[in-house]
C-alpha cells in the first residue's frame, strides 16, 4: 500500500460520485418528463418508470413492542467495512 494508491483511489471515488450525481440528474429529468407515464419508447429504447409496491417489516416497532419475537427471529451478520479517512 502506498500514498499514491490512496490518493488515486480518493480521486477515482470523487470522480465516481460526480458521475453518479450527473446520472441521477439525468434520470430525474427523464422521470419529470415522463410524469405519470410508466413506459415510453425513445429511439429504440424502452424507458420504464413503474410503480412498485413492497411490504416491509417495521423492525423498530417489532423490537419495541414484541422483544421476545424479535429475539427469536432476528440474527446478526458480521461484515468488514473498508474506509480511508
Amino acid at each position: 500500500m502506498t500514498v499514491e494508491q490512496i490518493r488515486e483511489l480518493k480521486t477515482l471515488e470523487e470522480q465516481i460520485k460526480a458521475l453518479q450525481r450527473k446520472a441521477d440528474a439525468i434520470k430525474d429529468a427523464i422521470k419529470d418528463e415522463m410524469g405519470n407515464d410508466e413506459h415510453r419508447e425513445v429511439g429504440g429504447f424502452t424507458v420504464n418508470y413503474t410503480i412498485v409496491i413492497s411490504t416491509t417489516l417495521d423492525s423498530k416497532k417489532l423490537k419495541k413492542e414484541m422483544p421476545s419475537l424479535w429475539d427469536e427471529y432476528s440474527k446478526e451478520g458480521i461484515t468488514r467495512r473498508f474506509s480511508i479517512t
